[in-house]
């Protein structure tokens, strides 16, 4: 019986030591963000312009030039260009669109995003400035989900919950504290590739996306600036035009 109890007691401090090592979520998300920078350096990014390229994974589907200018915290123009077709998305606070335009035929569409699709350009305008930081202002909770192996790598697994419904995968590397990918509510993993810092901040040169394992494209970053004067019109929703 004192056997017994001696085991049963030595699992217990175990197990409590185990708990005690365990980091939290914050603690966690502090760590991956200090292998990018500074809080001072990443809390204090207010614009964002980033050119690059979109190289589709099928050979046969032309690459597209791609400009993305934000504003914190709920401004972004995203400008995707294959040869004379733009697709240009915008986000002004409570507004968004997208606009088809032919530059050779000096034509376009336009139509307001969906209450869905507004959300989620929403969203990922808030990742442009938050560097893993949830947005406890609005409600967004993280939650640990334990230790996994992802990509070959031994990681701490957090799941953001938006009050919006979206939810975001990360995985962090427990060896180095860095992100090793993250994973969207509808699926499609991305993969940071390589680094270029930029006003003391850590980016990837390039992103790499896939969705059931299979890679759907490579974002290459050719030019980051950051906390650049912008335009105001640049955010600017136009007047649709009546039939």
């Amino acid at each position: 019986m004192k056997q017994t109890t001696i085991i049963l007691t030595l699992a217990v401090s175990l197990f409590s030591a185990a708990l005690a090592e365990s980091p939290t979520p914050g603690e966690i998300i502090d760590r991956a963000r200090a292998t990018l920078g500074s809080d001072k350096a990443l809390d204090g990014v207010f614009t964002l312009r980033m050119i690059g390229i979109l190289e589709p994974a099928d050979p046969k589907v032309p690459a597209a030039t791609l400009l993305i200018v934000a504003r914190k915290p709920h401004s972004q123009r995203l400008e995707l260009r294959v040869g004379d077709m733009v697709e240009t998305t915008i986000l002004n606070g409570l507004n968004a669109c997208i606009i088809r335009s032919n530059l050779k035929m000096d034509g376009s569409q336009m139509r307001k995003l969906s209450g869905a699709e507004h959300k989620r350009v929403l969203y990922s305008t808030r990742q442009l400035f938050k560097f893993y930081q949830p947005n406890f202002k609005d409600g967004e909770k993280v939650t640990n989900e334990g230790l996994v192996t992802h990509r070959g790598v031994r990681c701490h697994k957090l799941k953001y919950s938006d009050t919006d419904g979206l939810e975001t995968i990360r995985y962090f590397s427990v060896a180095d504290d860095a992100l090793v990918a993250s994973v969207s509510d509808s699926g499609v993993e991305s993969v940071n590739r390589g680094a270029q810092v930029v006003n003391g901040i850590k980016y990837p040169t390039s992103i790499d996306y896939y969705e059931d394992g299979r890679k759907l494209h490579t974002i290459r970053v050719t030019e980051i600036f950051v906390n650049r004067p912008l335009q105001p019109e640049i955010f600017k929703i136009p007047q649709m035009t009546k039939k």
